[in-house]
C-alpha cells in the first residue's frame, strides 16, 4: 500500500504562482509605495464585476473591488513567476497572500482572503490627482448603473442599448484621453480603470460588442 505523502513546507512546484498573480492588500501598500511591484505590473477586478472565489471555488458580483498582480497575457501565470527556475522574481516583495499561502494548511490563506482588501484610492492616496481620475470615471462607468441598463434592455426599453453605448464609449476615450493629455503608461489603465467595459460587458453579460470602423 502506498502512503500518502504529508506536506508540511513548501515544495517550490510552483502551481500556486501557474494559477495566476494574488490580490493585494493593506499590508502591500508599502511595496508598491517603495516600487517593489509598480501600478503597470497590475490590475483591478472592479465592484459588481463577476470573478472567482477561491474560498467558495464558484463565481460570486464582487461586493468590492480586487486589485491583483497581473497574469502573463497568453496564459494564467503570474507575471512574476519564473519557470525556469521555478522562482518568483519579487520574492523578497512577495505580496501578503504569498506569504501567507500554505498549500498544506489552507486556514491562514482563508482568514485574511476576503479582508483589508487594498483598493486604489488607498493605493493612489498620495497621487490625488489619479484618484480623482479614477472617482470620475468610476461614477460614470459604475458596474451597478451597467447591470441596470443590462436588465432594462432585456425587459424591452429600447433606449438602454443606447445607454450602454454611451458608457462603453466614454471609457474608451477616457482611457485614451488619459493616456495621452496625463502621458500615463497604457500598461496603467487596467490598474486605474479596471478592464475595458467592452471586455468585461461581453463576458460579464453574454452581450456582442462589435468595434465601429
Amino acid at each position: 500500500m502506498l502512503k500518502k505523502e504529508i506536506i508540511t513546507e513548501c515544495k517550490r512546484c510552483g502551481t500556486c504562482c501557474k494559477k495566476g498573480g494574488p490580490a493585494l492588500h493593506d499590508e502591500d501598500r508599502s511595496i508598491i509605495d517603495q516600487g517593489g511591484i509598480p501600478l503597470t505590473a497590475l490590475y483591478t477586478i472592479r465592484k459588481g464585476e463577476l470573478a472567482h472565489d477561491n474560498i467558495s471555488g464558484g463565481l460570486i458580483r464582487l461586493p468590492s473591488e480586487i486589485i491583483k498582480i497581473k497574469s502573463r497575457p497568453d496564459a494564467s501565470v503570474c507575471i512574476y513567476f519564473n519557470e525556469a527556475d521555478i522562482s518568483c522574481e519579487i520574492y523578497e516583495n512577495r505580496p501578503l497572500e504569498c506569504r501567507t499561502l500554505e498549500c498544506w494548511n489552507t486556514k491562514k490563506i482563508e482568514a485574511i482572503y476576503a479582508h483589508t482588501r487594498l483598493t486604489r484610492c488607498v493605493a493612489l492616496e498620495k497621487v490625488e490627482w489619479l484618484t480623482d481620475l479614477v472617482q470620475t470615471h468610476e461614477a460614470e462607468c459604475s458596474l451597478n448603473r451597467i447591470q441596470d441598463l443590462v436588465n432594462s434592455r432585456e425587459s424591452g426599453d429600447s433606449t438602454a442599448t443606447c445607454g450602454l453605448i454611451k458608457i462603453i464609449n466614454y471609457d474608451f476615450y477616457f482611457r485614451n484621453l488619459v493616456a495621452e493629455k496625463g502621458k500615463i503608461a497604457p500598461e496603467m489603465l487596467d490598474f486605474l480603470f479596471g478592464r475595458p467595459l467592452s471586455e468585461v460587458i461581453s463576458r460579464q453579460f453574454g452581450m456582442k460588442i462589435e468595434k465601429s470602423k
